[in-house]
């Protein structure tokens, strides 16, 4: 943990020595158009929901860590600690793009399209294993975070695109 919020101070850093070199490379030339920043303001609300699914996500995986380690499977509880990094690593990163997009920076709603890729393709696998198995309920929610998560995509591919000046 300790070496990501060292990354990422790191990264800061990085990115504020380059807004300094190039500082209207970031910004999008249709900023100025009211498509653009309604589509800016769809990313960046898009990209909320990914921040409290995410942040939510991390808490399940925290509180279903501590159960498993009140029975004491300690390797599952580490298992699952650990886990649960990697969604609160994407709210982190959803959560730093919510700021890009409020300034009409495309960037951000492709970072956002980034992750809820992520999530598509562990959908795709859990539906995929519920159709194969049978199960009725790792099928249905498979499915509906397959679709959420399908929507959020092509939504964000819109907003970058329009953000950019081009025509959707």
């Amino acid at each position: 943990m300790a070496m990501g919020v060292l990354a990422l101070t790191r990264m800061q850093a990085l990115k504020r020595q380059l807004r300094l070199i190039t500082p209207d490379a970031w910004r999008s030339p249709a900023a100025h158009l009211p498509g653009a920043r309604k589509a800016a303001t769809l990313a960046a609300y898009i990209n909320g929901v990914l921040v409290l699914l995410s942040f939510a996500a991390t808490g399940y995986l925290l509180v279903k860590g501590v159960g498993w380690g009140a029975y004491g499977n300690s390797f599952g509880f580490g298992a699952l600690m650990a886990g649960a990094f990697i969604p609160f690593a994407m709210g982190l990163g959803a959560a730093t793009t919510i700021p890009q997009l409020l300034q009409v920076i495309p960037a951000g709603a492709k970072v956002g399209r980034s992750l809820y890729s992520i999530i598509l393709a562990l959908a795709a696998t859990v539906t995929g294993e519920g159709i194969k198995g049978g199960e009725v309920q790792p099928t249905l929610i498979g499915g509906a975070v397959l679709l959420v998560c399908a929507g959020a995509v092509a939504l964000l591919g819109r907003a970058a695109g329009r953000m950019r000046g081009e025509t959707v």
